[in-house]
């Protein structure tokens, strides 16, 4: 799927179309088969996709204009990685490497880390695989500045350029030291291209690039106009003195309207340069994504798809380069929409049905739950709900508040049942080895509203009529003798998002019954955005976000310079320290801190998690539960099992 790193974007929980939440994500159908011992084949697994493929080689692919989730199904694992996230746990393991990659080292003002290649894998036209494939795909995507999925594995901020240093071995050379978001969860898992087949066509295309000239021209033009810059600021500097001490100097402000009007030209002649600049790689990448991509070698688990009818299918690749399949083939069918694509599955036309976010939950509970011929699966997704604190609040600022706020929440009101600890909502569990489980809010022994009761009265709350096991509160006091204001709730509509707005009426109840004067407030999911991130007016926000699989994302958004920046130090400590580590395993030590920082802090309150929902018939896996589900997958057709 792809990288929704880009990984690292907040999105609205009114925008967001995620299931009912669980607490039991195991397959749910009573007629889930047992695990067994799988037979040795069947012919063929079939997937129905809904859409069509895009003609589209693989340099599109991966960039903005190219694929589609259709596409990415049928097309994403053609060719190899180094390394690859390996289900069911989503732990970083070798691919196409041999073992796992060098340090990262300093060399003078730039950063050097290697990987090995094994030497036994071969591209379907039976050339070897070696470090010239991988070094040449990569400096194709930096030269040509391609974005979206190439730009987030091969981040031109960070990496200048690879080499091979020998066929088995390929070095990344970093002009900063990059981080575990842009080594092992960027570099390391980007696809490779076979270097004989694409050089002649790179080649080409490569001559339509901004030339040597042109960049030239732009380094001298950016660099004048922050000489401009400045004088202008200093000039403007003078002359607002003098006028603060009702004093005057013409030729001063001669002076001044002449360097402004440099300035204006100055920055007008970037401008124009820029354009240029933009224009010739549009020209480029436009003729790299027309080159042909007919007979291009490939290697993956699958042989390359082949048109058949109405159908795609991909064989088994017979050298099985990573693993073997239980399939000798995958097929797969597409449908104009969801509905048509199910019934195709109710009929036995395919084993699952592959949608973006899994099938809807409407479609799952009204015709596929109680089909006692399928099979249905409940996933996290990697959607998370969650309440937003504005940290200019001071009667929000309160962290024993906060942790007031976070116990009194009854969670099995929220969508159905809640996840048993909502902290995992910080990073979901199932994700590699982020999850800090120890990691937790201290609600004492007696959750719920009496757990926060107690929480308020240890920080010197009171109220004008104290909540009791029996009955809510009122009129809570502050610390300092005051009443607690009035607090506003954003929230979108029942008829935007009803899950939301099933929330947000449970939350306002708890909150009042711990005596806090808190209001929901009905808005349009863009008046939500604008509260939150423009004009910051706002007391509490119900919003949702689709998390990475790096979670360096908790440090994009609450540390430093995040747009949802609370100011802690602690947290800027740590995520000072995560944003230098290169090592995975001293990250996961950053992340488990930063996690400890944010049960402690509570700079927004976990709600509960969004599901995928999978549907299928005839085949099962060697494990029964992976985070976002089997569609987040691609199906997983290398992994399936067929069931007699």
């Amino acid at each position: 799927m792809r990288r929704l790193a880009l990984l690292f974007s907040l999105i609205l929980l009114a925008a967001c179309n995620t299931g009912r939440n669980q607490g039991d994500l195991a397959p749910v159908s009573p007629s889930t088969p047992a695990l067994t011992p799988p037979p040795a084949h069947a012919p063929e697994i079939r997937f129905a996709l809904i859409g069509e493929l895009k003609p589209v080689n693989v340099w599109e692919l991966f960039d903005e204009t190219g694929g589609s989730y259709v596409d990415y199904a049928v097309r994403s694992e053609d060719w190899p990685r180094l390394y690859h996230l390996a289900p069911p746990e989503l732990t970083f393991q070798p691919l196409a490497a041999q073992e796992m990659p060098s340090a990262v080292t300093q060399e003078g003002e730039l950063f050097m880390a290697t990987v090995k290649l094994r030497e036994d894998l071969s591209w379907t036209d039976g050339s070897p695989f070696t470090a010239e494939d991988a070094a040449f795909t990569v400096n194709t995507a930096l030269d040509f500045e391609l974005g979206f999925d190439w730009g987030a594995y091969y981040s031109r901020e960070y990496l200048q350029r690879a080499e091979a240093s020998n066929p088995a071995e390929i070095r990344f050379v970093f002009d900063q030291q990059p981080n575990v978001g842009v080594w092992q969860y960027g570099a390391l898992q980007g696809p490779l291209v076979q270097k004989k087949f694409w050089e002649a066509s790179v080649l080409e295309a490569s001559a339509l690039l901004p030339d040597e000239a042109l960049r030239a021209d732009i380094d001298f033009a950016r660099a004048y106009l922050a000489n401009m810059q400045r004088s202008v600021d200093q000039l403007t500097a003078q002359v607002s003195s003098l006028r603060l001490n009702g004093q005057e100097n013409r030729q001063l402000e001669g002076e001044l309207g002449k360097r402004s009007a440099e300035l204006t030209y100055a920055q007008n002649n970037l401008n124009k340069l820029l354009e240029q600049y933009e224009s010739a790689l549009a020209a480029a990448r436009a003729a790299l994504y027309a080159a042909t991509d007919d007979g291009e070698p490939t290697l993956g688990t699958w042989m390359p798809a082949v048109r058949n009818g109405e159908a795609w299918l991909k064989e088994a690749n017979p050298s099985e380069p990573f693993m073997r399949p239980n399939y000798d083939r995958a097929a797969y069918r597409f449908y104009a929409d969801e509905a048509t694509a199910v019934e195709a599955l109710e009929n036995g036309e395919v084993h699952a049905v592959l949608a973006p976010n899994g099938l809807t939950e409407a479609l799952v509970l009204s015709r596929l739950e109680a089909n006692p011929s399928l099979s249905l699966f409940r996933n996290r997704s990697l959607s998370e709900h969650v309440i937003m604190i504005n940290p200019s609040k001071t009667s929000l600022a309160d962290p024993a508040f906060r942790q007031a706020f976070f116990c009194a929440i009854d969670r099995l009101t929220l969508a159905g049942a809640a996840i048993a600890n909502p902290l995992e909502l910080f990073i979901p569990q199932g994700n590699g080895n982020w999850v800090n489980k120890e990691a937790k809010v201290a609600c004492g022994d007696e959750p719920g509203r009496m757990g926060a009761v107690n929480v308020l009265k240890s920080a010197g709350y009171a109220w004008t009529r104290e909540p009791t096991a029996e009955a809510g509160g009122e009129g809570l006091i502050l610390p300092d003798g005051n009443p607690f204001p009035e607090i506003t709730l954003l929230a979108p509509s029942e008829s935007i998002d009803a899950l939301a707005a099933q929330a947000s009426r449970s939350i306002e109840q708890n909150l009042r019954d711990i005596g806090v004067p808190l209001t929901v407030e009905i808005v349009e999911a863009r008046d939500i955005r604008y509260e939150v991130f423009s004009s910051k007016q706002y007391d509490l926000a119900l919003l949702g976000w689709r998390a990475s699989l790096y979670p360096g994302y908790l440090c994009g958004w609450f540390g430093p310079g995040g747009q949802l920046d609370y100011g802690s130090v602690d947290l800027e400590s740590a995520c000072g320290a995560l944003q230098i580590e290169s090592e995975l395993d001293a990250a996961h030590q950053h992340l488990w801190v930063i996690q400890s920082i944010l049960a402690r802090e509570l700079p927004f309150i976990p709600l509960y998690a969004g599901i995928a929902y999978d549907a299928m018939r005839g085949i099962r896996f060697p494990f029964e539960t992976s985070l976002g589900g089997f569609t987040g997958m691609y199906g997983a057709p290398a992994y399936a099992i067929p069931v007699q």
